[in-house]
């Protein structure tokens, strides 16, 4: 029975993400806040949900996120991403991955690029990714006809407020091609201090639209506990950070999968 059970959940899955890219892993901190993150800068995980979000990074980087998606031992899902502030720009390489029973394998690989431009208390936050997908399948049941593509974003910060304007897979905005839609994001930070953040994000895609929400609330500058919902799913999870590292916990509720785990680690290097 346990059996079948993995196999009606393996079957789910594989029909929720094949060849669209939607079950990619896009950060373990953003998960805990509802993947409301369009607005929020500061860590490299940014990159996924708006390409000037990069631009707050300060020291060189690296972040790791793993997801257990669905308690489904022979799914791996994880991100990796990079980045290196160098004079007025931040550079950053990322990559995002699906890999199932060694047989199929979803890919995103980003080259990305911000700037901020700053003014007393104000600053203007500017970004691309310019981005590869690529999908390895043993019985070549499907390809990408359109690998190449952009997003671009911007991120108008003004004291504790941010206001975040971001647009993903820019060449499939006519129509969706290879079943991966081009999308514009709207989004809310609001941080007051060092211990509150509030996100607000409102997407619009060619098939449909979501709202997402998140907070979470810092303890001494080292633990955090996280709370959002992700459209109709509800979010969780905490942070623990020193000088130098960043240990993320993040999980998501589905009505018929289950939950999904998400592990992250932070480095400044």
């Amino acid at each position: 029975m346990k059996k079948l059970i993995s196999i009606v959940i393996f079957i789910l899955v594989i029909m929720q993400m094949h060849g669209d890219f939607s079950g990619l892993n896009k950060g373990t901190r953003s998960l805990g806040m509802g993947n409301a993150f369009s607005a929020m800068g500061e860590i490299s995980e940014s990159v996924f949900y708006n390409a000037a979000g990069s631009a707050d990074i300060e020291s060189e980087s690296i972040s790791a996120s793993y997801q257990n998606q669905y308690g489904i031992s022979d799914l791996m899902n994880l991100n990796l991403a990079i980045t290196l502030p160098y004079k007025k720009f931040v550079y950053g390489l990322a990559i995002q991955q699906v890999n199932l029973l060694d047989v199929y394998s979803e890919n995103i690989f980003y080259f990305n690029l911000a700037w901020k431009y700053k003014y007393k208390f104000s600053s203007l936050k500017l970004g691309m990714n310019m981005k590869h997908f690529r999908i390895n399948c043993e019985d070549d049941i499907t390809s990408i006809k359109t690998p190449f593509d952009f997003d671009y974003g911007m991120i108008l910060q003004l004291k504790s407020i941010s206001l975040a304007y971001s647009n993903q897979n820019v060449r499939r905005n006519q129509e969706v091609l290879d079943h991966i839609g081009s999308s514009h994001i709207l989004g809310l930070a609001i941080k007051w201090e060092d211990l509150l953040r509030y996100t607000v994000d409102y997407e619009i895609s060619c098939k449909e639209e979501f709202f997402r929400t998140g907070i979470e609330l810092w303890f001494f500058d080292t633990f955090a506990p996280r709370l959002g919902f992700d459209d109709k799913y509800l979010t969780m999870g905490f942070g623990l950070k020193s000088s130098w590292w960043v240990f993320d916990f993040g999980m998501k509720t589905h009505e018929e999968l289950g939950s999904m785990y998400r592990f992250g680690l932070s480095i400044k290097l």
